[in-house]
């Protein structure tokens, strides 16, 4: 036995040194997938040679002498450095993740094809302006260029996914379509709407959203259904889409010149959605935040003017409940008899998997979504189907033009003309310009609905119109020049109670607007340096406002709950990562929702899960009925609600592992922090660790430094949606703007520049994109034959 323990053991440390040595091979040779950042390439264009200098973070500077020239080297560095990120963003918008994953993402794929995107980006490319499609082709060309010229591996990911597809033009468009799908997810909100009508009835709806603008939400002659299946074909994280933007005029600013700050919220995720460049030419500049996949400057300035997004979150969309003929369902049902679908066949590929080859649907409203989840057909109803309504997949999409246009626009003129052509999503775009203007518009496709709000499904086959028109352009929300000087929006209403239009029925709460304008008025003189500090701000005007709630009447005792109740009594709101008070408050908001309303939704409560500031100040101040637990024969009031919640909040604590019988010993930055990690080999065990940032960070979902935490109990309370990017424009010298990403330049899991921004993110740097004739990362040259 003893001999076979010895052999084994040799066999199993030659095996051990033969997977080291293949590790090490495998690891030496995908070095060689690192771009080529000195020298010179040789390249079928552009017309002149091009320079890109990178600095010691991997930023790049493209020198051309011309836009066709840089939009080719644009391409070009966007491949060397984020090939994953575009693969991935064609594969998600073209619904072919299946043929990399497997069955895993079916559901997913399903969804896309059934909205169509790529189809409807073929369509979208016939259309595009000359000017448009030389962007789209030139960027193209330098995409291709770099996998013809490349010599070694791709990224590692390209092991699992295959080599590459040639890059197309029109795939350019497959992200404008698929942004316009991630931040226009009113579909998802009136699922949900539809989900908790059906437990509580929709009287109660203005109770849940007490910011509730509404109107007359139906489903007429229907009643209302779980929609859990089709609601779980999207993450959750995809719905989301937040921003803080500001301007001030120079008559409020210490150099007398704009200054505009932006910092758009998605999720967190490496490699970092945004990749800084700055572009020079002899007819000018272009410097600010890029999107891989993309030729243009999406958020920047171009050396006249700055501009700056956030969400709207208006209600573009509409679902249509379509009865199916009882004659032929091949038809569904309208006011003037039947009418045949429009269908088309899609086949999946399945990675490890059987080929699927599915029927795709569309009706007069739009295509048939419930297509996209075998469940759903019984979540809308027997003879039902749901279709999704959406001015932007049914008329013309010219957003590509007001992109371009919006890039070179230097007067008000030039940038309202830009905004015109703008079709999808409807996006606040703040814009400034170094002759002292500020203002911004909301422009997209936004429908005028007849006899119904939008807040839930209607049903297709009463109505013989569901909108009697767009919002026309000139009466789209928009200002310049304001008296007092400043714009500000963090996704609260854009538009006063005498708009004559409904824009949407629910806003995100106007805690950050809020105290942005609270800053803002307090100071006589503002500065570029007071807009950074600003976008970090940790203050919490929702905890200002219902810590006051909470623990009204409350013993401060000896007690956990007693010294917690003391600890919040003596905050100043600042959620800073040191505190406790941060921790006990989201704690008590997750557990005091729960108290308050899943006794009444029942299942439903799933779509309801979350901090919830506003509808528990509503039910504690203005609807106390719903503090009652139902499940008691006693007649509960608030008081017990909030002592039963922030029990129920330390007991909680105690169970992820925090010691909340000594609350002032927490820290919200053991609990609160970003998790910066490559998509695929941040998650191997022990490879990860080397592919993954991890630090406390401050803030909330409230705080103008927005770190909105988990809810799911595996990850409680981790930051997962936060700025992606930073950018602050001082309009007296567009050179001194400052800009941070969350990671790196690269999404290469070898390359040093994977996550070298993250502290300077998480420590309040920044860069200036004006060049670097040094150029200590490289100057590569690409040469035309």
């Amino acid at each position: 036995m003893r001999k076979v323990l010895k052999w084994a053991a040799r066999g199993l440390v030659g095996l051990v040194a033969a997977l080291v040595l293949v590790l090490a091979g495998g690891w030496a040779w995908l070095q060689f997938s690192l771009p080529k950042t000195e020298g010179t390439v040789v390249v079928g264009s552009p017309d002149e040679p091009v320079e890109i200098l990178r600095d010691e973070l991997g930023i790049v500077t493209i020198e051309a002498e011309s836009w066709p020239d840089a939009w080719f080297a644009l391409g070009y560095v966007h491949a060397q450095d984020r090939l994953v990120q575009m693969e991935l963003l064609r594969r998600i918008a073209t619904g072919r993740l299946s043929e990399v994953a497997g069955s895993m993402t079916l559901d997913f794929d399903r969804l896309m094809r059934a909205l169509d995107l790529a189809g409807r980006a073929q369509q979208t490319w016939p259309g595009v302006s000359p000017e448009v499609k030389r962007a789209l082709n030139f960027y193209a060309e330098g995409v291709n260029a770099y996998l013809e010229t490349h010599d070694g591996p791709l990224p590692p990911e390209f092991l699992l996914a295959g080599r590459p597809e040639a890059w197309e033009p029109w795939h350019s468009l497959l992200w404008g379509k698929l942004m316009a799908f991630r931040l226009s997810g009113n579909w998802w909100q009136e699922l949900d709407n539809a989900r908790l009508a059906a437990a509580v009835g929709p009287e109660a709806l203005g109770d849940l959203f007490p910011d509730l603008d509404s109107g007359t939400a139906t489903i007429s002659g229907a009643g209302f259904r779980d929609f859990s299946t089709l609601l779980d074909a999207v993450p959750r994280d995809w719905t989301l889409g937040a921003s803080n933007v500001w301007a001030v005029a120079g008559a409020r600013t210490a150099s007398g010149k704009p200054i505009l700050a932006n910092d758009p919220h998605l999720g967190l995720q490496v490699p970092a959605t945004w990749y800084l460049a700055r572009l020079e030419t002899p007819e000018g500049v272009l410097a600010g935040a890029t999107s891989p996949g993309v030729p243009l400057m999406v958020l920047g300035h171009n050396g006249h003017a700055a501009w700056g997004f956030t969400t709207t979150h208006s209600d573009v969309q509409d679902l249509v409940v379509e009865t199916l003929d009882p004659q032929d369902p091949g038809r569904y049902l309208t006011p003037d008899g039947p009418l045949p679908f429009e269908t088309r066949e899609e086949t999946f590929v399945v990675r490890f998997g059987t080929d699927v080859t599915e029927t795709f649907r569309a009706t007069r409203h739009g295509p048939v979504v419930s297509d996209a989840r075998e469940e759903a057909a019984d979540a809308v109803g027997q003879g039902e189907v749901l279709a999704l309504a959406w001015p932007f997949l049914q008329r013309p999409d010219t957003s590509p033009e007001a992109l371009y246009k919006l890039n070179f626009a230097r007067t008000w003129d030039e940038f309202a003309g830009a905004m015109r052509s703008w079709t999808g999503p409807q996006q606040n775009v703040f814009w400034a310009n170094t002759a002292g203007d500020i203002g911004f518009y909301a422009p997209a496709l936004v429908p005028v609905r007849d006899g119904f709000d939008g807040s839930l499904p209607v049903r297709g086959a009463e109505r013989r119109q569901l909108w009697r028109g767009m919002i026309p352009f000139e009466e789209l929300p928009h200002a310049v020049n304001p008296a007092d000087g400043v714009l500000i929006n963090a996704n609260n209403r854009i538009a006063g109670p005498d708009y004559p239009y409904l824009l949407a029925t629910r806003f995100e709460p106007s805690y950050r607007a809020r105290r942005i304008a609270e800053v803002l008025d307090g100071q006589q003189v503002h500065s570029t340096e007071e807009s950074w500090l600003l976008q970090r701000d940790a203050h919490s005007v929702m905890a200002r406002e219902l810590v006051p709630l909470l623990i009204d009447g409350l013993p401060q005792d000896d007690g956990a709950a007693g010294r917690a109740v003391a600890l919040l009594a003596g905050w100043d709101f600042e959620m800073t990562p040191g505190q406790p008070q941060p921790l006990l408050l989201y704690a008590w908001l997750r557990a005091l929702n729960a108290t308050i309303f899943a006794d009444e939704l029942g299942k439903a409560y799933k779509g309801y899960a979350y901090w919830n500031p506003e509808g528990i100040a509503h039910a504690l101040q203005a609807a106390p009925r719903w503090c009652d637990d139902t499940a008691t024969p006693t007649v509960e009031d608030c008081a017990w609600a909030r002592r039963q919640g922030l029990e129920a909040a330390l007991a909680w604590l105690e169970e992820i592992g925090a010691e909340a019988d000594a609350p002032a010993d927490l820290e919200w930055g053991d609990w609160h922090v970003a998790r910066l990690q490559h998509v695929l080999l941040g998650h191997v065990p022990l490879l990860g660790a080397a592919y993954r940032e991890r630090f406390p960070v401050g803030g909330g979902n409230y705080t103008v430094k927005r770190a909105t935490p988990a809810w799911e109990e595996r990850t409680p309370m981790r930051m997962v949606h936060g700025a992606g990017l930073r950018a602050v424009y001082d309009l007296a010298n567009l050179d001194e703007s400052r800009f941070v990403i969350t990671a790196g330049q690269s999404g290469n899991p070898f390359s040093p520049h994977l996550l070298d921004i993250a502290p300077m993110w998480r420590d309040g740097g920044f860069v200036k994109l004006v060049g670097n004739e040094r150029a200590e990362g490289g100057r590569l040259v690409l040469r035309p034959r």
